[in-house]
């Protein structure tokens, strides 16, 4: 089920929040409220295909009897983490990468294995990685949960069911225990507006830009090339794409948490107006940067051992971030490239501390290489990927370009223009609702890490509850449900 359709917005989502606001008011222990939450969640899940539901309550069933195994193991509590965390790399590895490696091996050996393709259940990256994190939070005495509704809520919640944001046990579980009264309306109020913007971000902009990324990216995949011009415009529109639809649907995410009373960690922070890759990564799908750091990058090593062995650390982290991206070999290189330019980046403030970039410049060349780096993330192949670099640098002879006539177009590069100068100049939605942002409760957690950006006020497109933002609001939701004839699949939902 998709947030962006009518069945959800205006069948399943009503039905959902009446129940649990009915329950609120009878259910003083919350039980009868968790098991409507993890019931409707599972039909959320269903909804795209019921066949892989089985596979989620295994996965949950799996995960929680290991977890009870590891708070009473005491000294055999590494064993049974290895064997939760064994179970759960071989079942994504399994729905995700056996397709890659079978086709790997028949281009190699030149061998038939008359393999029947394995279809990706959707979402299965983000509950795997969710659970891996609840294991060792256990292993490490940081979190743990005796009541099986609970936590099969705790991976189910349909609103980061599918896409994240990636949570912690210990920052979303006490906030099911129940919600004062008079927070209630203005819940509901705030995360309507947060998830009015996310569906406009995806709906009307993000859906806009995408004929222009397809029509490049596609032709190149049928080995046609480009001219420069056209290459960059569809390399441009795609992390235009990306961002609002991936942006989005962070913002409905959380929208759709609040309403019920439940506050999300921000994913989201403005990360084009990153003014180097390191910033960029703590403001880009920050969950996801987060899990990284906490349970790949420190347990590699972090920076503790030599220079040289952080970048080797940095550089393995982002190659594995990029796999889990996508079984193929263009995610490898997408990953490589930002190992590498993450790796230059902190050799950089090694080596030159006494040189100062200037800010805007430093935009230019973050975005710039972003840009750059989106092509193989978005390419079909390495093929493609080469046509289009060749193509950007322009090196390539341009062929019959009637595959994409939008991409050289002026009123294309107006359109990516406008959409660049939204992102460079507009506050982002953590801004615009910064005086509702409540705090998670888990101590001394910061949701942006040190960005502090996220909890300035945006001045006056800072929402406040008036006839003003009344209005824009309805306008906004009536514009994205206009355009909702054409459904779209979340871009995140691939990986």
């Amino acid at each position: 089920m998709l947030f962006n359709s009518h069945t959800f917005i205006l069948v399943f989502l009503p039905i959902v929040w009446l129940g649990y606001r009915w329950l609120a008011e009878r259910d003083d222990g919350g039980r009868a409220m968790t098991v409507w939450l993890t019931g409707a969640s599972l039909v959320f899940y269903g909804y795209w295909d019921v066949r892989f539901v089985p596979l989620i309550l295994l996965s949950i069933i799996v995960n929680y009897l290991i977890g009870l195994a590891i708070d009473r193991a005491g000294g055999r509590a590494r064993t049974w983490l290895c064997l939760g965390i064994g179970f759960d790399l071989g079942l994504l590895g399994y729905f995700k990468y056996a397709n890659f490696f079978v086709a790997t091996l028949e281009t190699v050996g030149g061998v038939d294995w008359a393999w029947t393709a394995v279809v990706l259940p959707i979402g299965i990256s983000f509950f795997t990685f969710q659970q891996i994190a609840y294991l060792v939070d256990i292993y490490r005495r940081e979190a743990f949960e005796r009541d099986p509704w609970r936590y099969a809520l705790f991976v189910t919640f349909f609103p980061q069911l599918i896409a994240g944001p990636i949570v912690h046990h210990r920052e979303m579980m006490p906030q099911f225990r129940g919600q004062p009264v008079d927070r209630r309306l203005p819940d509901l109020v705030v995360g309507i507006v947060i998830f009015a913007i996310g569906l406009a971000k995806k709906v009307v902009i993000a859906d806009g830009v995408a004929p222009v990324a397809d029509g490049v990216f596609e032709a190149a995949a049928m080995g046609a090339t480009p001219s420069m011009a056209e290459a960059w415009a569809g390399a441009l529109a795609f992390g235009l794409q990306l961002y609002f639809d991936f942006s989005g649907y962070s913002d409905m995410a959380i929208g759709l948490a609040r309403m019920f009373g439940i506050t999300l960690p921000i994913n989201f922070a403005a990360p084009y107006k990153a003014t180097s890759i390191i910033e960029f990564w703590q403001r880009w799908h920050i969950t996801l940067s987060r899990f990284l750091r906490d349970y790949l990058y420190i347990p590699l090593g972090g920076g503790r051992q030599g220079e040289w062995r952080r970048y080797r650390n940095v550089f393995v982290t982002m190659v594995l971030g990029g796999i889990w991206h996508g079984a193929g070999w263009t995610f490898l290189l997408w990953g490589g490239l930002h190992g590498l330019f993450i790796t230059a980046n902190h050799a950089w403030r090694r080596w030159c501390p006494g040189v100062i970039v200037a800010p805007w410049t430093g935009r230019l060349l973050t975005f710039g290489l972003i840009t750059i780096a989106w092509v193989p993330f978005r390419a079909a192949d390495l093929p493609t990927t080469l046509i289009l670099y060749t193509a950007m640098a322009g090196l390539g002879p341009a062929t019959d370009a009637t595959a994409w006539p939008l991409a050289s177009s002026v009123g294309v590069w107006l359109h990516l223009a406008a959409l660049v100068a939204m992102v460079w100049l507009l506050p982002h939605t953590a801004e615009i609702v910064a005086g509702t942002v409540r705090p998670l409760p888990t101590p001394g957690y910061r949701p942006l890490e040190r960005l502090a950006a996220a909890e300035r006020p945006a001045g006056w497109l800072t929402f406040r509850p008036n006839g003003a933002w009344s209005v824009a609001i309805a306008l906004l939701l009536a514009t994205a449900l206009l355009g909702l004839d054409d459904e779209s699949a979340f871009l995140y939902f691939q990986f």
